[in-house]
């Protein structure tokens, strides 16, 4: 198999090879891209995913075209495969140019596993930002002393999310997105989109931000007596007491930083005895508080999130900023630390802002149909060629190069 064709495979299938497949079904399926400004290894590029696309297809249909990437918001052409079936043991039985097209046909095992539902998973980090939690009843942490919650949780997922693969998490919990918590985050925009996301995205170097809202932490019978060594006799005699039950609920939000579109939310919430006096001083997040089992339940819920915040983000696609451009050379603003190796090919994208008829801004991109071959890879950058000279494509400094 050739080194671009591997290249190839790394951009689009990397991640999904290291999981087993089950049941899988041998398909051949056919790829076809147009060729692009004389570019065939563009068109390789692209008639390699529509390859992948086509075999997935074949075991699992649910797939639609699309214009945008979320909720209007981001406008990208691109197949978005929602059953995305697993393809693996890929094997190339032809390839070349047919007159202005270049077709690949290919050989796979495709198994309908529920990976990754809305795009072909890569292995590349993506870089995010989680910021401080809001909180609707402030005096709900008063209990314990578990006022640093809005910082203390973000600190959690950022730790939680560096102890798994795929993301670089980085600590923005000294500010919030939020003036109006109880509508959060519908209350940025009727397109769902949070413009503030964008601008923090930027300011971070980062591709997402995550940010929520801390809803209730409250005690569930605030009168209810601590528990002590005489309630198991007193049980026995038929005397109970209420449980000293308290709550623990927060919304999570994933934005892209890139349009400002919200590509993830879910609420979460769980709930636990607390057994401390009311003048304790526990901390919200200390030792103490992870050995009541308050605080064990939290824990849980805390790692439920970060599984759904890593899956969120390894879902998505690779997308980084345009720093610089030099004839058929550009500088992207991720490097190393982002996992991109000399040899990687990576697709290109003009962006341009965009009005709604209610004055809403929002993020356009438009595909060049072109890839550009990263040659160096620097820590925190990467320089890439393209066949053909940056000033053809009109690209600019915040254009952005993506790998799905």
């Amino acid at each position: 198999m050739s080194r671009f064709i591997k290249s190839v495979f790394k951009l689009l299938l990397v991640s999904c090879l290291a999981i087993p497949a089950v049941s899988a079904k041998e398909v051949i399926a056919e790829g076809v891209s147009e060729i692009t400004f004389g570019d065939e290894n563009s068109a390789k590029v692209h008639a390699m995913r529509n390859a992948i696309e086509n075999a997935s297809m074949q075991v699992s249909a649910s797939v639609k075209s699309s214009q945008v990437m979320e909720n209007g918001n981001l406008t990208v052409d691109y197949l978005r495969v929602n059953s995305a079936a697993q393809v693996t043991d890929i094997e190339v039985l032809s390839e070349g140019r047919e007159g202005a097209l270049y077709k690949v046909v290919i050989r796979a095992d495709v198994s309908p596993n529920q990976i990754c539902a809305n795009v072909v998973a890569n292995s590349y980090h993506k870089s995010v930002a989680i910021t401080g939690f809001a909180m609707e009843h402030p005096e709900h942490a008063t209990l314990g002393h578990l006022g640093s919650v809005d910082r203390s949780l973000a600190a959690l997922l950022v730790n939680g999310l560096n102890g798994r693969q795929g993301t670089r998490a980085l600590s923005a919990n000294y500010m919030t997105l939020y003036p109006n918590i109880a509508n959060a985050p519908t209350q940025i925009s009727p397109r769902m989109t949070l413009t503030r996301a964008v601008s923090t995205a930027k300011d971070l170097g980062v591709q997402f931000v995550v940010s929520g809202v801390i809803r209730d932490m409250a005690m569930e019978n605030p009168d209810a007596p601590r528990a002590n060594g005489w309630d198991k006799w007193l049980k026995k005699v038929g005397v109970t007491k209420a449980k000293r039950t308290r709550h623990f609920v927060f919304d999570l939000f994933v934005h892209d930083g890139y349009s400002g579109a919200l590509v993830f939310q879910s609420r979460y919430k769980t709930y636990g005895l607390w057994n401390e006096r009311n003048h304790d001083e526990i901390g919200f997040a200390t030792g103490k508080f992870f050995t009541t089992d308050y605080g064990q339940q939290v824990r849980m819920l805390v790692d439920r999130a970060v599984t759904d915040l890593q899956e969120t983000v390894q879902c998505q696609p690779f997308m980084a900023t345009i720093a610089q451009v030099s004839g058929n050379r550009i500088y992207v603003s991720s490097g190393a630390e982002s996992g991109l190796r000399p040899g990687d090919y990576l697709s290109v994208y003009r962006t341009s802002e965009r009005f709604n008829r209610e004055g809403d801004n929002f993020w356009q991109i438009s595909d060049t149909r072109l890839v550009a071959e990263v040659k160096q890879v620097q820590p925190y950058y990467a320089v890439a060629e393209l066949a053909i000279g940056a000033e053809r494509l009109n690209l600019q400094v915040e254009d952005i190069v993506m790998a799905w």
